[in-house]
């Protein structure tokens, strides 16, 4: 499988460490790190592909591009066949989960940080 993992988030500690857990799991490789959704859509753009598998995880608050706007941006031109978004946010508010349950890219919410069982998750869902 051709993974490409994005994390997109504004705060460096949580990207730090997001990306930490992500390179100590065999099953993902390299993350292309992003601190706000501006690059990481720019990124997308350039580099799309019908014959990659995308999986990003992605902060709500951020302060050029949130995530809410990145999603907007990208359900333009990416297929949910082969990209899997998952929102890691501080926030636990219901609004927020039932607003991410709206997008069909979407496929799961975690809270920060992120935790090897996310991986998991996430890796479970990929390989379906």
């Amino acid at each position: 499988m051709n993974l490409k993992n994005l994390i997109v988030d504004d705060d460096e500690i949580s990207l730090m460490l997001s990306e930490m857990i992500v390179e100590g799991d065999s099953f993902f490789q390299k993350p292309q790190k992003f601190l706000d959704g501006t690059y990481a859509l720019e990124f997308l753009r350039e580099d799309y592909s019908q014959d990659k598998t995308y999986a990003i995880i992605l902060d709500i608050n951020m302060p050029f591009m949130n995530g809410w706007e990145f999603l907007e941006n990208i359900e333009h031109f990416v297929s949910s066949d082969n990209t899997y978004v998952f929102m890691l946010s501080s926030s636990s508010d219901k609004a927020d989960i039932q607003k991410s349950d709206k997008f069909k890219l979407v496929k799961g919410y975690f809270t920060k940080p992120l935790q090897k069982e996310h991986l998991e998750q996430i890796q479970e869902l990929i390989s379906k």
